[in-house]
């Protein structure tokens, strides 16, 4: 087995099994698809590529295998190698798109191992994705996007570029991820609403210092990105996090734990299914900030008073939502943590409740991976993985429950 191999499901299984074609056209934009790909491959993809002959003056075939580990078409030859590939694939990714190809594609010409292997999946019935990246000008070009309306006609799914500095930027890596998850992902919460709220709050001291916690929003926007692949409707209340928020959620940004808490409340006046509080909010906020900012020569004293608590007010609002907060502890026993887990379960009234040490390696803020005991009336489970994978495994368990399997 190639080396390249190895990181194969090592932030997720989401993909395992999916066979996928990568096609690299000829945009700048490709340079970034060996960092794309291992990120596929990571969350349990099997790659191969099939590359343009522009592509190939930009980003070697070599490379393309290096990353992946398999063969790269960079020409067809009495192999076959479109047919077979189309016919081997269960989504064949464009990414990047340049407009060439989109229009090529659009009117079924095929002339480069590319448009020749998307041709063939669509008269199979295969999926196909594109990733459009081009100049500004040419994206808004009317017959174009007259291209365009035809490839989704004809059941291609297209990712929006960002449209900036002139030119239609391809997305970032998180977000064609996204994309691609979103494609392969049950559909199993559509006609849901699901409430997130993430990140960690601040508190001010003075106009310019205060008090916060390490929180970077990964399990909550993992959890908010899981949940619109799968179908959802999801908002997403985001503190002062730095982990960048899905693009096709409703996010609601906000700083102090007090705008968390009164988001929170005005958007559980509407309905929501589902409601998923994994925000590290502050436990104090400050009783009186300075108005000015405080010098260094002097000495201060800060007096602390509880902060207002988010989920407090949740069953109030939501009789009817299902409920999972979250329970950080730091340095504790599995003993001590499912007591506090199960202490917050039953006092907010909760429907499940997930609780981790964040002093365990490779479990607290900021890290991709968790190590946590998710607590319901009915018992409490072990899980140590992916903030991707965790975040599934609630979603699953969130479904059983609603479908009367043990609430």
């Amino acid at each position: 087995m190639h080396p390249s191999h190895d990181i194969r499901g090592a932030k997720g299984d989401e993909l395992a099994g999916r066979k996928i074609v990568l096609c690299i056209t000829g945009s700048v934009a490709s340079i970034k698809c060996p960092e794309f790909a291992r990120e596929l491959m990571r969350h349990g993809a099997d790659l191969r590529v099939v590359m343009t002959p522009e592509a190939a003056k930009l980003i070697t075939p070599q490379l393309m295998h290096w990353t992946t580990g398999n063969p790269v078409v960079a020409e067809l030859t009495g192999k076959l190698e479109h047919v077979e590939l189309a016919t081997w694939a269960d989504l064949i990714l464009v990414a990047p798109a340049t407009a060439n190809t989109l229009s090529k594609v659009a009117c079924a010409i095929d002339d480069t191992p590319v448009t020749s292997t998307v041709s063939v999946a669509l008269g199979l019935g295969k999926p196909v994705a594109m990733v459009p990246a081009m100049h500004g000008s040419m994206y808004s070009h009317k017959l174009l996007q007259d291209n365009i309306i035809r490839l989704r006609q004809a059941g291609v799914r297209v990712l929006e570029p960002h449209l900036e500095e002139g030119k239609a930027k391809i997305l970032g890596v998180p977000e064609i991820l996204d994309f691609v998850l979103g494609l392969f992902a049950p559909k199993d919460l559509e006609g849901l609403r699901v409430l997130v709220t993430a990140g960690p709050t601040v508190e001010h001291i003075d106009p310019i210092k205060f008090i916060t916690n390490r929180s970077s929003g990964k399990m909550g926007t993992a959890i908010a990105r899981a949940a619109t692949n799968r179908g959802a409707e999801v908002t997403l209340i985001f503190g002062a996090g730095t982990e960048e928020p899905p693009s096709d959620v409703n996010v609601i940004r906000v700083r102090t734990t007090a705008e968390m808490r009164d988001a929170f409340e005005q958007e559980l006046a509407g309905h929501y299914d589902i409601i998923i509080s994994t925000a590290a909010a502050q436990d104090f906020t400050v009783e009186r900030p300075a108005e000015k900012k405080l010098k260094h020569t002097e000495p201060v004293e800060i007096k602390l008073v509880p902060a207002p608590r988010v989920l407090d007010v949740a069953r109030k609002l939501a009789p009817k939502a299902f409920i999972v907060g979250f329970k950080a502890e730091y340095n504790t026993t599995d003993e001590q943590l499912i007591e506090a887990a199960s202490g917050k379960l039953h006092e907010n009234e909760l429907d499940m409740v997930v609780a981790n040490d964040v002093s365990k390696p490779s479990a607290g803020f900021a890290e991709d991976t968790n190590d946590v005991i998710i607590v319901t009336s009915s018992g409490q489970r072990r899980m140590r993985s992916s903030k991707a994978k965790i975040a599934n495994a609630i979603l699953d368990t969130v479904i059983a429950k609603l479908r009367g399997q043990g609430r």
